[in-house]
């Protein structure tokens, strides 16, 4: 082989070393940057994800502030109870219970009267019938129902206790 040759392939070895050599250093400074970003899914189970969690719950929470507060300022004086279910409330002689539509009251003892400004004041759902007239005593263990906001039952006698369910103020 002449030298022109041995040469030649000396430089050719040599360049594809080079080639080789700044490739693979491109490539390891270039792997996970900004230009090329790398996420594995741990990183997106145990950081993003409950990172994204808590910035939304934190926003849904003040969202609801605001909102409970927004609510309360429109609505000054009002000490509403809301349930889910049925609970026993009890009255004495003259207080009265204001109730928002949907409101449910069965008196089970002592003696209530319907109140309230609107006819009808309440819905017996047990028989079907309207109590028209403010002032009409209602029947223990009849289920009645509020239609019309701002009606409801006022107690006729101390110790009076009524099952209801729903928004209601006592006064």
């Amino acid at each position: 082989m002449s030298k022109g040759k041995k040469t030649l392939i000396a430089l050719a070895v040599l360049l594809a070393v080079a080639l080789v050599s700044g490739l693979t250093t491109m490539a390891v400074t270039n792997y996970g940057s900004q230009s090329d970003p790398l996420v594995t899914l741990s990183y997106l189970n145990e950081t993003l994800t409950p990172a994204i969690k808590s910035q939304v719950e934190a926003a849904i929470n003040a969202k609801a502030a605001e909102l409970e507060q927004a609510f309360a300022s429109a609505n000054p004086g009002t000490a509403a109870q809301q349930q889910s279910g049925f609970s026993v409330l009890t009255l004495s002689n003259g207080q009265t219970v204001v109730c928002e539509v949907g409101v449910e009251i069965m008196p089970r003892i002592g003696s209530v009267v319907s109140a309230g400004a609107d006819n009808p004041r309440l819905v017996d759902e047990t028989d079907g019938s309207t109590v028209a007239a403010a002032g009409t005593k209602l029947a223990t263990n009849h289920m009645y129902m509020v239609t019309i906001k701002g009606n409801g039952i006022k107690a006729t006698a101390n110790n009076t206790k009524v099952l209801i369910r729903g928004s209601y103020t006592v006064s």
